[in-house]
């Protein structure tokens, strides 16, 4: 998958219910689930269901493309 495909990919599912497993380094992650809110050229918000996380967080494209992070639309 090429980062213009990504892009679009994500832009489709705009008001989706997401959740993004993010790796935060050797055998940890972060897990997180939302509403894909919007989509900007380089970056993506998700707005967070959790009261203990921040309410939004955000992430680049190229997280998706060198696998630092997954992407499930639920």
């Amino acid at each position: 998958m090429s980062l213009p495909d990504i892009k679009s990919w994500i832009q489709d599912h705009l008001g989706s219910n997401i959740k993004v497993v993010e790796q935060a380094g050797r055998k940890r992650t972060n897990e997180y689930e939302g509403v894909l809110s919007e989509a900007f050229p380089a970056v993506f918000i998700v707005d967070l269901k959790s009261a203990e996380q921040p309410a939004h967080v955000s992430f680049t494209y190229g997280k998706i493309l060198t696998e630092d992070i997954k992407v499930v639309f639920v």
